[in-house]
């Protein structure tokens, strides 16, 4: 997993690599230096029925065939129907009016930068845009790093990375090389769902 910082590509292994290699302990991850407070966050983890129905809901809404010149309007409509659909199963996931924004709004950016990819694409008669190329360079864009700097003996510094679905991952300083690390166990449980949904979704939108 690849992505820049500060305009540095860094590769992101996995935690648990990281903490064999080092041999670190088992605690050692985003929780030990910024823990997450769940309270009052709402809990998708096991909304397996809902999320489909949201699936469900947003996919039928797709038509058959969509001009070049309605595709935009389509995503317009599509968004609707995905927030409309996220409030009819919140009474059951409880989402803050937050996190059903964030969700809205990264609903209707991969959409976006996936149509305008195509029209670009289809305007020079070039080849179809890759699906998972366009949703990684959108989720670069949201990468940002946390200013706060937490000291690990006996000399590392240590700095939290965010995305759009929250903290993902450690960039670790060391005296003699940077290591970036990959720990989601306190990014959204959505990240799965929403990856898949809009996977489907662009696909349908080529018509």
């Amino acid at each position: 997993m690849i992505f820049s910082l500060d305009g540095i590509l860094y590769t992101f292994s996995p935690i648990k690599d990281f903490r064999a290699a080092h041999h670190l302990p088992p605690e050692f991850g985003i929780a030990q230096f910024q823990p997450k407070d769940y309270a009052g966050l709402g809990r998708i983890d096991r909304a397996g029925a809902e999320l489909n129905a949201v699936r469900s809901g947003v996919l039928g809404a797709i038509p058959e065939r969509i001009s070049m010149q309605n595709l935009l309007s389509t995503v317009d409509d599509l968004t609707r129907i995905f927030e409309n659909q996220l409030m009819t199963i919140n009474p059951q996931v409880g989402l803050r009016e937050a996190e059903i924004g964030f969700a809205v709004a990264g609903f209707s950016d991969v959409c976006q930068a996936w149509v305008y990819a195509l029209l670009r694409a289809r305007a020079s008669k070039a080849e179809l845009p890759d699906f998972p190329t366009v949703y990684r360079d959108w989720l670069n864009s949201t990468i940002r790093l946390f200013s706060e700097v937490y000291i690990y003996p006996p000399d590392w510094r240590i700095q939290v990375v965010a995305h759009a679905y929250g903290r993902m991952g450690l960039l670790i300083h060391t005296p003699d090389t940077t290591y970036a690390v990959y720990d989601p166990s306190l990014a959204c449980p959505a990240e799965g769902f929403m990856t898949a949904l809009l996977g489907e979704v662009c696909e349908r939108l080529v018509g």
